[in-house]
Parts: structure tokens; sequence; C-alpha cells
């Protein structure tokens, strides 16, 4: 049987559920009325039999797993994911850059900076007003941000696109036991 990937991301958090479903509690408790040893079968059956059940989903969701690894780099899906998170941390880097105020014109800065050498020592206080502040970009430099975010921005959603392409369109096989296993379970 053949799945799209997208499909066997949808089956791996199916199986993912049905494993967490599965409780696997090796403790009875009996009271003075119950038959001990039929009790402790009866418990015993029922956790050895989710076991097993637990147990044969987890090697069919590793099974599903590794072929989705194989699928993805063979299909270059994992290089398309790297891609956009490579674009992922360029955008957020500039859009933290964007919300800074703009640069004080050199004018400003070197009124300020004279106006602070020519004043008088004693209004001035200790560690009041003895620096100036500024940012270093420009209006151009945070329009150019700007346009550079938008852009990572495209490139971005026309990766995402041919990834989602690329899911549906490639398929791995899915070995006869897993089949059986993902059906018993109800699973497909």
């Amino acid at each position: 049987m053949n799945i799209s990937l997208r499909k066997a991301s949808a089956l791996q958090n199916s199986i993912n559920e049905a494993i967490r479903a599965l409780e696997t509690n090796p403790v009875v408790s009996i009271n003075e009325f119950q038959d001990a040893e039929q009790e402790i079968a009866c418990v015993r059956a029922q956790t050895l039999s989710q076991l097993d059940a637990r147990k044969y989903l987890y090697t069919a969701l590793y099974e599903i797993r590794q072929a989705v690894s194989t699928a993805n780099h063979t299909a270059g899906i994992d290089a398309k994911l790297a891609q956009v998170a490579h674009l992922d941390k360029l955008i957020q880097l500039y859009t933290g850059l964007v919300s800074q105020k703009v640069r004080e014109s050199a004018a400003v800065v070197a009124g300020k900076l004279e106006k602070m050498r020519t004043r008088q020592d004693t209004s001035r206080l200790y560690g009041f007003e003895s620096t100036v502040d500024t940012s270093v970009f420009t209006q151009e430099d945070l329009d150019g941000f700007r346009t550079y975010i938008s852009q990572l921005k495209k490139v971005k959603q026309k990766a995402q696109d041919e990834i989602l392409e690329l899911n549906v369109r490639t398929e791995i096989a899915v070995s006869a036991s897993t089949h059986a296993v993902l059906t018993s379970q109800g699973l497909i």
C-alpha cells in the first residue's frame, strides 16, 4: 500500500494518539470476595494484549517515520525545510531592526555634543545627559529592511508551497504487516 507524505503525517499523529489511549497497568486490586488468581490472570491478559498492541503500533510508527525520512531526502523536502527555517530566522532578524528609530542627522548630533561641551560644570549632574544616543540606521536603511523582509516572505511562501506540493505528490510504501496492524487498530 502506498500513501502520500501528507497522509503519512496524519497517520503518525493517529498512531501516537492510539498509543496514548492504550493504558497498561500491571497492578490489580483484589478484594476478599474475588477469585484472586482469576482476577490476576484477567488483568495480565489485558496488559499483555495492550503491550503487544503498543509494540506493533511503535513498529508501524517507526517504519513510517523511516520511510518518510528517506522520501523527504529523496524528494528534496529536507533541503526545502532547511531553506524555510533559514528564511524564518532572517525575517525575524530584520523585523527586529525595522522598529528602530531613525538616526539623528549629523548636524543635530554635533549640536548636542557641542552643547554638552560648552555647558558649565556647575549645571551638569553626574551622568545626566553626558551622552548623545542615536540609532545608526537611516530612513533608507529601515525602508530597505522592510523591502527585504517582504522579498523574504515571498520566497518563503513559494518554498512552503513547493513543500506542500511535494508532500502531496510524494508517496511511501507501507508494508503488509504495518497495514495489517493499522487496519486492526482502525487507523486506516
